[in-house]
């Protein structure tokens, strides 16, 4: 069940708000937790085992937590422990399907592996939950039923934002919930919704279409088009995504963090990084970057380090190469910027957004395809000075797509500057606001009955 259902929108999410605000406040985690198990089974209900599977982690990782605090001596082994388990299973699922291609094996259909919703960020919060723990930063959690609700909770279970218990531990065991924080959700919810189904779901629309074609026969202006498209799409759609369950959150009286900030508005690529999946970006420095030592090391250790952390970003989207390639690329970009041009980025704010609008498409563009032949192919197509091979697309293929798409590019282009939300901040109270609201919520919801609900793309990492 998507965010962006009907189901979910008008069946799911009001009967669980009726429950949810009726309970007393002291009970509310036990119907968060009935609320999130019902959500999580109808996205896994293909594959039961593994809601199973989330039931074993949950007690696994509870238990841990408790075996942590109250056996200081041996917290480490304790902790090595759960992050074995907890990075096991999720290299197991990630990784089997590349080991069968490189063994003629069946190691997938063999033991029946579909992949768990939501897998990649319930492993890394219980690793920083463990990690919190073991480092005194938070009291390990004594009732499994709060700690189940916080884990499964159904906003944050499949693509995040990734919440550390450390920081919601506080609102977990006593929030408030009233009209004001249910208005202030809905009014996020619905934004995050336009984005997702007014924005995301037409440049996706888009960039199917021109994949379906072929990399081999458009041309370099439309391949353009098309990524550029497709960067529009991955912002919208996860950005879409996090801002509707940050509103759910608020509804349930939760304070679940930002996890974008108009990223395509950066200078530079290492400022993109502090904007874009910003909970990502702190869990890999929080519990990679800075246990490696961090940046007080010498220059060789730093960049190793940097290295460490790329790497594990790129294998952590995914099992094929191209995701390696990106992490690498990106790293060099990186150590480009660190060493070399980012004080020439930061002095001529015109440069670094020339320097960005070239380089979010190609970074995206690694990202993008899983096929190393349509890789090269999209490569080659990108720049025309390139051999093209012995196909000669129509020059004006551009146009088709342009006349079709112009009127969710160009409102793209618009909204992944800060406009939306220097608007949303002028206007947030007023009627005016409210009307606007209104008018994304309509005009999203007739959007959704006229397709079937587009999944988040980022559910499959």
């Amino acid at each position: 069940m998507n965010f962006n259902s009907l189901e979910f929108i008008f069946i799911f999410l009001p009967m669980f708000l009726a429950a949810y605000y009726v309970m007393p406040a002291g009970r509310r985690n036990i119907v968060l937790l009935a609320g999130s198990i019902l959500f999580y089974l109808t996205g896994v209900w293909n594959a039961p085992q593994n809601l199973l599977l989330m039931v074993l982690s949950v007690i696994v990782n509870w238990l841990l937590g408790i075996a942590i605090e109250r056996f200081c001596l041996q917290r480490k082994i304790w902790l090595c422990a759960g992050i074995i388990f907890n990075f096991g299973i999720l290299f197991l699922y990630k990784y089997a399907g590349l080991y069968d291609s490189l063994t003629d094996g069946s190691l997938v259909s063999s033991l029946k592996l579909v992949f768990p919703l939501g897998i990649s960020f319930n492993s890394f919060r219980a690793v920083a939950y463990l990690a919190d723990v073991s480092h005194a930063k938070c009291f390990a959690e004594d009732s499994l039923t709060d700690f189940a609700a916080w884990y499964m909770m159904f906003p944050t279970v499949t693509a995040g934002p990734i919440t550390e218990y450390s920081v919601m531990r506080k609102e977990l065991h006593g929030r408030t919930v009233d009209v004001d924080s249910f208005i202030k959700g809905f009014r996020d919810f619905v934004f995050g919704l336009g984005f997702k189904a007014l924005l995301a779901g037409q440049l996706g629309a888009m960039w199917s279409g021109v994949c379906a074609i072929g990399w081999d026969s458009v041309s370099s202006a439309l391949a353009w088009l098309a990524i550029i498209a497709y960067s529009l799409y991955i912002y919208f759609d996860f950005a879409g995504y996090s801002l509707m369950a940050i509103g759910i959150g608020r509804m349930l009286g939760f304070t679940l963090p930002e996890n974008f900030r108009t990223p395509y508005m950066s200078k530079s690529m290492t400022e993109f990084w502090r904007r874009w999946h910003i909970t990502l970006g702190t869990w890999f420095r929080k519990h990679i970057y800075i246990p490696l030592g961090g940046n007080r090391v010498g220059r060789v250790r730093l960049i190793f380090n940097l290295l460490a952390v790329w790497v594990f970003t790129g294998i952590w989207h995914g099992s094929t190469l191209n995701f390696l390639l990106w992490g690498l690329f990106l790293f060099a970009v990186l150590m480009l910027e660190k060493f070399v041009i980012k004080k020439y980025l930061d002095k001529y704010s015109w440069l670094g957004h020339i320097y960005m609008a070239l380089l979010i498409p190609l970074s995206w563009t690694l990202f993008a395809f899983t096929n190393m032949r349509e890789l090269g192919e999209s490569i080659v197509r990108l720049f025309p000075f390139l051999p093209q091979g012995e196909t000669y697309p129509i020059w004006h293929d551009w146009l088709d797509y342009f006349l079709r798409y112009w009127k969710y590019l160009i409102p793209g282009l618009v909204c992944c500057t800060g406009l939306p939300f220097y608007i949303k901040k002028k206007l947030e109270g007023t009627i005016v606001w409210d009307i606007i609201i209104a008018v994304i919520f309509v005009f999203s919801v007739w959007i959704i009955t006229k397709m079937d609900a587009d999944p988040f793309m980022y559910g499959q990492f």
